[in-house]
């Protein structure tokens, strides 16, 4: 149920409200000022629909404060398109039509919207025509965008720092660091109940809905995130007034804690855990390299996992851009031995001093991303790079080719001794890959477990590495379904900038002569070792299997960058190789750093983040 909130409104200041909203901005000043006296206030508590997709719409709504989120929900299945905060507007077809609304949308926190109801709307048409014909142009207007880019969802700057587990020391710390990181980027302010008592009094924060005192409290609050840019909410260590007032006022709840204390839940990150309408992560404050991170994940199913170690300035930089959606993800696509040009395109956003606070990729993407995530520098991802494709053997061990032409005990090994045995949440960035499920048909994104298995599972290539098996499903190599996973970083990085580095070509040259059908490999074999003969310029099975695996990709790939939503994409130059010719492939790392670092030289990319 919707709570109407009585009160006198002002017109005219109203009016200079709706002159900032894009939606109303081109209407003249009259018309403005006649709208302003038709719209009715309303206060939504989170979690609470707005407006059900199917029903018919009656009105309008603007919000003036909080947060409404915009799905839409097809095939049983709910998807989540965009977030709307203060000066967005919603249902703006029902004011000139009676159709059923075509999305969803709830408040995913407590929220101030303005109700401009349709037949108010239309009764103030008949009276002054011109405010029909205004409105008219700005909804046909908004119709004919629907095909353009749109605007990104506003950047979360509400968050809330709750307790983790039983301490509260940890919580505070990183409430407190966090708040001072982000008045790096713009106004920032810190918000426990003793700031509250301070400005409005004692006791005034753990009013309850009840009570008379609580708009005035609200007010404030809202009169605060006005004025800033951010605002660090700090609940209390329980389950206090205070604390649900913060939990409702946040676009994201931070539950921090310090990774060597005990995991089990506490009460007020129970409440946070238990909102639907609430995004949480986990934020650990490491005393070493993380090992304990799979016990705090087991009962809390958080959007996402922080490392800080100790007071690091990079990590909190890194915490406060991903909490905030202006963090930077970066995606590496699979491309067998020219995966070896994106450790020079690494070294390049790193002197470029572009900031990668999380990694995901496919197949040799997924080798190269993992040793970025495990924290190398530049000269031991190259050394370990080229120790396991290069200086180790042949990747391929022959073996009775029933299942693969290789048994993988090789590629099993170098995986092992190169990543090591950590667990993928333990890493200190960010990180997935991809692999396909032969048993599903489906691409399966792995960002929890050990991480050498998941990394063999993304470039177990069909027909000369074995398939992986995982709980049931055959797996192998991902750019079967996705060579460039920059959907699965959008989903989980929302709004921030997506860096993709396709090392892929459009069309591969691939040299042969006719043959007749039939052919034998004996008769292919006869040729190399004959010293009268010219070898046949025949593909081996090698390439046959690392070409057929890609078809697809080929054909997709320029539509799927169009539409994912890449911010800033490297295709470095890439040359004609061989699918398993990553000796060759060592050449790429110079050249993909010389391309990288030339178009970041000519970019402003790096300018967009704060460090």
């Amino acid at each position: 149920m919707l709570a109407h909130v009585s009160g006198k409104r002002y017109p005219a200041e109203l009016d200079a409200f709706l002159a900032s909203v894009p939606f109303f901005s081109a209407l003249d000043e009259t018309a403005r000022l006649q709208l302003a006296t038709q719209f009715e206030p309303v206060h939504v508590a989170a979690g609470e629909v707005i407006m059900a997709q199917g029903e018919m719409g009656d009105g309008l709504f603007l919000v003036v404060s909080g947060r409404l989120r915009v799905s839409v929900t097809a095939r049983g299945t709910e998807r989540v398109l965009h977030d709307l905060g203060r000066g967005s507007t919603v249902g703006e077809i029902a004011l000139l039509s009676d159709r059923p609304r075509s999305a969803t949308v709830r408040a995913v926190r407590d929220s101030d919207l303005l109700l401009l109801r349709a037949p108010a709307f239309r009764s103030l048409a008949e009276r002054s025509p011109a405010v029909l014909a205004a409105m008219a142009q700005l909804l046909i207007d908004r119709l004919l965008a629907v095909d353009r880019p749109q605007e990104a969802s506003p950047a979360r700057h509400a968050i809330a720092v709750a307790a983790a587990g039983k301490s509260v020391n940890a919580a505070t710390m990183v409430a407190e660091r966090l708040a001072a990181q982000l008045a790096r980027a713009g106004s920032a302010f810190y918000m426990d109940s003793g700031v509250v008592a301070r400005h409005l009094g004692p006791g005034a924060a753990q009013r309850e809905p009840e009570d008379p005192g609580r708009a005035e409290l609200i007010g404030w609050l809202h009169a605060v995130e006005r004025s800033n840019h951010y605002v660090v909410y700090q609940p209390d260590a329980d389950d206090t007034a205070w604390t649900r007032l913060c939990l409702s006022q946040s676009d994201v709840v931070l539950l921090a804690a310090a990774a060597s204390d005990d995991p089990s839940p506490g009460q007020v990150e129970a409440r946070a855990l238990a909102t639907d309408s609430l995004r949480c992560e986990l934020a650990l404050v490491e005393p070493g390299k993380p090992s304990a991170t799979a016990k705090w994940l087991k009962h809390r199913l958080v959007a996402a996992c922080h490392h800080l170690y100790g007071e690091r300035p990079e990590d909190m930089a890194r915490l406060a851009r991903l909490v905030t959606g202006t963090g930077c993800g970066l995606v590496l696509g699979g491309g067998g031995p020219r995966g070896f040009a994106h450790l020079g395109v690494l070294r390049a956003l790193e002197e470029a001093g572009v900031p990668i606070d999380a990694v995901g990729g496919t197949s040799v993407g997924a080798v190269m991303g993992a040793l970025y995530a495990l924290g190398m520098d530049h000269a031991e991802r190259v050394e370990r790079a080229v120790t396991a494709f290069t200086r180790s053997g042949r990747l391929v061990s022959p073996t009775l080719p029933l299942v693969a032409l290789s048994s993988g005990r090789r590629v099993d090994r170098l995986l092992a001794e190169h990543l090591g045995s950590v667990n993928i949440e333990d890493l200190p960035l960010g990180y997935f890959c991809v692999s396909a499920s032969l048993t599903r048909a489906e691409e399966v994104i792995h960002e929890r477990g050990p991480l050498w298995p998941a990394v063999r599972a993304s470039l177990s290539l069909p027909g000369i590495f074995p398939p992986v098996y995982a709980a049931g499903d055959l797996l192998v190599d991902g750019a079967a379904l996705n060579n460039l996973p920059v959907d699965v970083m959008r989903d989980r990085l929302g709004s921030g900038c997506v860096v993709a580095v396709d090392v892929s070509p459009d069309v591969e040259s691939l040299n042969t002569v006719p043959f007749e059908h039939g052919l034998s490999g004996w008769q292919v074999l006869k040729t190399h070792f004959n010293p009268s003969g010219v070898p046949r310029p025949v593909p081996n099975v090698a390439d046959i299997l690392s070409r057929s695996t890609g078809l697809s990709q080929i054909r997709q790939r320029r539509a799927a960058l169009a539409r994912d939503g890449i911010d800033f994409l490297l295709h470095p130059p890439i040359a004609a190789l061989g699918a398993l010719d990553f000796k060759s492939g060592v050449a790429l790392i110079e050249a993909g750093y010389r391309y990288a670092a030339d178009t970041l030289a000519n970019s402003k990319l790096a300018d967009r983040f704060v460090t």
